[in-house]
């Protein structure tokens, strides 16, 4: 390891985290902390590369309303959050469960967290340095058009890109020794940075066809979605809840999030699926339960056609994964 961020370090020393020499949670090639006190528990693992960029996977519960602060990086983030209830402590606001946060963050600001007790904070991001955006784009690429700082301006708090989850979801699975692994997550980081790249010229062009009230209705939408994904949802009601007809819900919710309402949910259930299937030994059938399917069944079905896998083999090959990395 090169180097530990402010962030990652004032984090990790307020918790007492320790290294451990047990890295079945991630790849083998991240270092990951971990802590158990009167706090809490859980550990972060991160994996830095070069001096450019660093991924971070993370899971914690705590026993009280945990407040810290961290000072930041001059950098750029890119979270998923798949488990979270906080206070309000990023510029932008709050966070949730099921929300990606995209933003930049100057050197020496000091952010302030509270995350409620009870509730696992689960976590995935990678942190961009200016040595990437700043030199290894324009030296690599030739992108000095680019500005990746102002780009992000144009993202809407709550914002939720599939391909981000994608990569996320790639990034998470992946297993391979230090070469392999530092070829696999290069790529992806310049991956998520043409996803970005992309999705901001598309927002530009949106944002003359939907009204921020709107944008922020849907967004408001999005969230009751990741936080009630066992229910039956009502595109009428819905549609009334963001003060919309159906016909322009349905065109809005499209432009924000950039997929239609059944295919949202279905991809937020998928990933809470695979979460479940990963880390829980709950029954295929209580997991096609909680996230809103009436049998088995028809969520196996549903689940090979997004995964391409039946559910028990998914478990299957998540349970080899971590048997060979211990």
């Amino acid at each position: 390891m090169n180097f530990l961020n402010k962030g990652y370090q004032s984090f990790l020393e307020h918790t007492e985290s320790k290294l451990s020499q047990n890295n079945s949670f991630t790849n083998p090639c991240f270092n990951t902390y971990q802590f158990s006190s009167e706090l809490g528990k859980g550990y972060t693992s991160i994996y830095e590369l070069d001096s450019y960029a660093s991924i971070c996977i993370a899971e914690h519960s705590y026993f009280c309303d945990f407040e810290y602060a961290v000072i930041s990086d001059d950098s750029i983030s890119i979270q998923q959050y798949d488990s979270i209830d906080s206070d309000h402590c990023y510029p932008k606001g709050d966070v949730y469960s099921g929300m990606q946060y995209i933003d930049y963050t100057p050197d020496d600001e000091v952010y302030r967290y509270v995350i409620k007790k009870d509730i696992p904070a689960k976590l995935i991001g990678i942190q961009l340095m200016p040595e990437y955006y700043d030199v290894y784009l324009k030296k690599e690429f030739g992108v000095n058009s680019v500005n990746l700082k102002e780009d992000l301006k144009v993202f809407p708090h709550g914002i939720s890109i599939p391909e981000i989850s994608s990569v996320f979801n790639q990034i998470r699975n992946f297993k391979g020794n230090e070469y392999c692994s530092k070829l696999f997550f290069k790529s992806k980081i310049d991956e998520l940075t043409a996803i970005i790249i992309q999705k901001a010229d598309m927002f530009q062009n949106l944002n003359a066809s939907v009204s921020i009230a709107d944008r922020n209705a849907i967004i408001e939408i999005t969230a009751y979605l990741n936080q009630n994904l066992s229910k039956k949802f009502s595109l009428i009601e819905l549609s009334a809840d963001a003060c919309m007809s159906i016909s322009k819900f349905k065109y809005v919710f499209k432009n924000v999030v950039g997929q239609s309402l059944s295919e949202y949910i279905t991809q937020k259930r998928m990933e809470h699926a695979c979460e479940m299937l990963s880390y829980s030994n709950l029954y295929i059938a209580e997991i096609a339960h909680l996230i809103g399917y009436k049998n088995a069944g028809s969520f196996s079905s549903q689940f090979k056609k997004c995964m391409g896998v039946l559910p028990i083999d998914y478990r299957l090959n998540r349970v080899d994964v971590h048997v060979n990395s211990d």
